[in-house]
């Protein structure tokens, strides 16, 4: 099948890449060059996570996406995550960092909680007497976003 993309930021490169792997051909189409540096993954890099709080589909798919970026970081030769984990702060009762890390439980997936004086210790910037707990998952990162589509689009006019 032959297959137009609109867009080649790393949606619409990423989008080209799965559908070569499929078999199809693909033409990109883009206002500017390619990647597009003014695309929303112009930037350096894009933090991916399992918290979404109530949103849990969103945590479930994560265990997908790593196994796509698995199989292109094969594909591309090299790796474009820095799987540092991340960290989230409550401050208060029934705040993001609380509605995300039930997320987080509810999904059974892998988090670290810290007093505020033992996170302190680990993570010297906070205060201990500013937030009620932290925790930490080291199932998460940043994606660089710029030299993913970057290499993308070598591979694409490679392939």
């Amino acid at each position: 099948m032959n297959v137009i993309v609109v867009g080649a930021g790393i949606a619409g490169l990423s989008t080209a890449w799965s559908l070569v792997k499929a078999g199809h051909r693909v033409s990109i189409v883009e206002q500017g060059p390619i990647p597009n540096p003014l695309a929303a993954s112009g930037d350096h890099h894009r933090i991916i996570r399992r918290a979404y709080g109530a949103a849990s589909g969103y945590g479930r798919l994560i265990t997908e996406a790593y196994a796509a970026w698995d199989e292109m970081w094969a594909d591309l030769g090299e790796h474009h995550l820095d799987p540092r984990g991340f960290i989230c702060i409550s401050r208060e009762p029934g705040d993001e960092a609380e509605e995300y890390r039930e997320g987080m439980e509810a999904g059974n997936y892998p988090i670290e909680l810290f007093e505020p004086d033992a996170a302190a210790k680990r993570w010297r910037f906070l205060q201990p007497g500013s937030f009620r707990y932290a925790y930490f998952s080291p199932e998460g990162g940043a994606l660089h976003c710029r030299k993913i589509a970057s290499r993308l689009a070598e591979w694409l006019r490679r392939t």
